[in-house]
């Protein structure tokens, strides 16, 4: 009787346990015996219980990946700089102010020719001072509108030197002396030259001219067609003296023959000049006073005459009218004249 119960018990159980084996198959027994078993990380989504097909009712959480082209890998463009075109004018970057900073072209305007020295070169306030002899010092602007040139070939401003010899083509320009040109003579080949007489000869025409540029004595010959001026008067051949001051002008021609084309009398010994203006250096040891002639915008450089009273209320800065003689060798005041104070800075 024990016994029939055992078997009867044995059969239940076999019976309850057949149905759950069908429900749960051995996944390992499931796949044929070459299937080979699914690679570690790579997801089944036919046979994931999550995925959409077996839940359509489900979303998908994950972010959407970049879209693929081809071999390359896409995703949002990145914005790129935007250019305007100008018309006649090529492409232009909005945000490039360049052109807002660009000073206006240079108004038409006659040119002057100054020769000189280079005294001091301020190449970030694009200034400079020249030395020119018998006229003191001069101050020059220039700026990107110049153009600079050594022995003829086209160099930028960081080329010019302190003590170059230099030749100016300068107009006004805003009330200030503006470079338009600037030329750097190195070479020995004569160029105009601007001195004093140390000798002439009336019977050949020779005549040597210790210039001040150059710092030695040139040579050349007035010719009869060269033209004689005397303080922006007609002179003549009886004019030229040793000691006076001279510019002389020559030609590209008359370069090479060493001929004047133009003297220029500049100043005789004994001459008298008056200059107004603002007194820019005083220096009561050495006895100097420098002056910032209203006439022409250079500076000069004149002598204090020790038998002459001072004013006591001149001082740098000091508006004064100058009369001075130039005795062959320099300019020596014979009066000054206190016209008003210096003025406060503001």
């Amino acid at each position: 009787m024990y016994r029939l119960l055992l078997i009867v018990a044995a059969a239940i159980l076999s019976a309850q346990i057949a149905p759950a084996q069908q429900l749960s198959p051995n996944p390992q027994q499931s796949r044929g015996a070459n299937q080979p078993a699914a690679q570690t990380g790579v997801a089944n989504t036919a046979n994931a219980p999550n995925s959409s097909a077996a839940n359509p009712g489900a979303t998908n959480s994950a972010a959407t990946p970049p879209a693929i082209e081809g071999n390359a890998l896409t995703s949002n463009p990145v914005p790129q700089p935007v250019t305007k075109t100008l018309s006649g004018a090529g492409l232009a970057d909005p945000n490039d102010i360049a052109g807002l900073l660009a000073p206006d072209p240079l108004k038409p305007s006659k040119l002057s020719l100054v020769g000189g020295t280079v005294k001091s070169i301020d190449q970030i306030r694009d200034h400079m001072t020249v030395r020119i002899y018998g006229s003191g010092s001069m101050k020059v602007k220039f700026d990107q509108r110049t153009h600079f040139y050594r022995d003829g070939k086209e160099i930028t401003q960081i080329g010019v030197k302190r003590g170059d010899r230099v030749y100016l083509d300068t107009q006004l320009n805003q009330g200030s002396v503006f470079a338009k040109n600037v030329h750097v003579e190195t070479r020995n080949a004569p160029a105009d030259a601007s001195g004093q007489i140390v000798s002439y000869n009336a019977g050949t025409g020779e005549m040597v001219v210790r210039d001040e540029l150059a710092n030695a004595p040139v040579r050349f010959r007035v010719m009869q067609n060269t033209d004689i001026r005397n303080k922006n008067a007609a002179g003549n051949r009886g004019d030229l003296r040793p000691g006076a001051l001279i510019a002389v002008k020559f030609s590209p021609h008359s370069r090479n023959e060493a001929a004047a084309d133009e003297v220029q009398i500049i100043a005789e010994p004994g001459t008298s000049f008056t200059y107004f203006g603002r007194v820019t250096h005083l220096d009561l040891r050495s006895g100097l006073l420098d002056i910032e002639n209203q006439a022409d915008g250079k500076t000069y450089e004149v002598h204090l005459n020790g038998s002459r009273k001072v004013p006591e209320n001149l001082a740098v800065g000091s508006q004064v009218t100058v009369v001075a003689n130039f005795t062959g060798k320099n300019y020596t005041a014979e009066n000054i004249e206190v016209n008003a104070a210096p003025q406060a800075e503001k």
